[in-house]
């Protein structure tokens, strides 16, 4: 089963790598694929609650955008409207789990919790760290949305079976490296930027993903002050509200050199 579904994954990657590298197709193709990939997860998380827990610190969440499990935990972040340092963790190889050598954040994540494994929660308002995302998602609850009710469609995408089946399909639609799954070498910006969005937003996501390969952190807004996937960069005074013209922006600004090249069929081979 897992080794067809890499074969699926390595067919997918070379197809859409094709039609990304098309200027008049490729951003019909990431708004379509970027819809669905929503839909597939019944867009949980983008009907904000009214969240009247104000923290005096922000969360720090390193995570990252090709895992479903940190998906889980942004959706709720998003539902709960909270505000959070994103510290964006992709893969440096398909071959080998837990691999690190020039990771940007990987390596602060396994001096501070002892392991490589995300996502990964600091809250400095309490004291606590954790690891495992229906740990961090039941304490983000508890801590930050008593009182409130979660939404039914919420509460079907984070049943095991569906969270599973809408993880496949999720994989499926987004599986280039520069998704947010494989790092791209970047220079790392002096001032964190800012972006806002809902968690299955196409145009927030698309930056998401950019930022994510990039190893750019950032302070993810949840809240109503700007329109979603609105991204300001305070070290160029830029504010943008295209997704095109961030995601172009960002790699022409911060990459160094090329994202790195592997297919999904190298996942395991570590040789």
């Amino acid at each position: 089963m897992i080794k067809i579904r890499l074969i699926i994954l390595a067919f997918l990657q070379k197809f859409f790598g094709l039609i990304n590298k098309v200027p008049i197709i490729a951003p019909l193709f990431h708004y379509i694929t970027l819809l669905f990939s929503g839909l597939v997860r019944l867009n949980s998380g983008n009907s904000p609650l009214i969240n009247s827990n104000k923290l005096k610190k922000q969360l720090l969440l390193y995570e990252f955008e090709g895992c479903p499990f940190c998906r889980l935990v942004r959706e709720t972040l998003s539902l709960l409207s909270i505000r959070v340092v994103i510290y964006p963790c992709p893969r440096e190889t398909l071959k080998k789990y837990g691999y690190l050598e020039k990771s940007r954040f990987r390596p602060i994540v396994k001096d501070l919790g002892k392991k490589v494994m995300f996502p990964y929660l600091i809250d400095p308002n309490t004291q606590k760290s954790m690891y495992e995302s229906r740990d961090i998602i039941n304490y983000l609850w508890e801590e930050y949305g008593k009182g409130l009710k979660k939404p039914f469609l919420y509460r079907v995408a984070n049943k095991k079976l569906y969270f599973f089946i809408s993880s496949l399909f999720h994989g499926f639609l987004r599986p280039l490296p520069q998704m947010g799954i494989l790092r791209t070498p970047s220079k790392l910006p002096e001032k964190l930027l800012e972006l806002w969005s809902k968690e299955h937003d196409p145009k927030a996501k698309r930056i998401r993903e950019a930022l994510c390969t990039l190893e750019i952190p950032y302070i993810l807004h949840h809240g109503p002050e700007e329109k979603s996937g609105t991204l300001k960069d305070p070290n160029n005074g830029l504010v943008m509200n295209s997704a095109e013209q961030s995601v172009d922006y960002l790699f022409k600004t911060y990459q160094v050199s090329a994202t790195t090249d592997e297919s999904f069929l190298h996942y395991g081979k570590n040789d």
